[in-house]
């Protein structure tokens, strides 16, 4: 959950068009943008087990098919049907991935210390405070243990 600047698949489209848009390009920025957290995290001293990763908020699953390069089971979850179809569209790593769509204001469909990691990137500021607040309990609920790492 860190504030990290990516690049979003509609602003893509919108400026350049469906022909002009590099998917390679655009997940390859995932993998960095991924690479990079993990490092940052571990230089702290925030050992993470490579078991079960959430990304929430996830579009296209930019950030999502990156976490499995780092975790042996990797869900993606997005409120808009449209994100995840072409997320499925896009997988690249089969039953490792799957993308589920949440239209609950609530994370209580996984249960308590189901993941060891969750990335959520560009989301919670497009949200209601309480709505925010809501998703938050559920990341701490639902994740095996927690940590915070700064951010700018």
């Amino acid at each position: 959950m860190l504030g990290w600047q990516g690049v979003g698949i509609l602003g893509a489209y919108a400026r350049y068009g469906e022909r002009r848009w590099d998917p390679e390009q655009f997940f390859r920025s995932g993998e960095t943008e991924i690479a990079d957290i993990l490092e940052y995290a571990g230089d702290r001293g925030q050992g993470i087990n490579p078991g079960k990763a959430l990304d929430f908020g996830c579009g296209v699953g930019r950030l999502t098919q990156a976490l499995c390069s780092h975790f042996d089971q990797v869900l993606g979850v997005d409120i808009a049907p449209s994100m995840i179809d072409l997320a499925r569209k896009f997988n690249q790593y089969g039953s490792r991935c799957d993308y589920l769509l949440n239209a609950a204001d609530h994370l209580d469909l996984f249960p308590e210390d189901h993941f060891d990691f969750i990335c959520s990137m560009q989301v919670l500021q497009h949200m209601k405070p309480d709505l925010m607040r809501s998703y938050i309990r559920g990341y701490i609920r639902a994740l095996a243990r927690v940590f915070q790492l700064p951010s700018h």
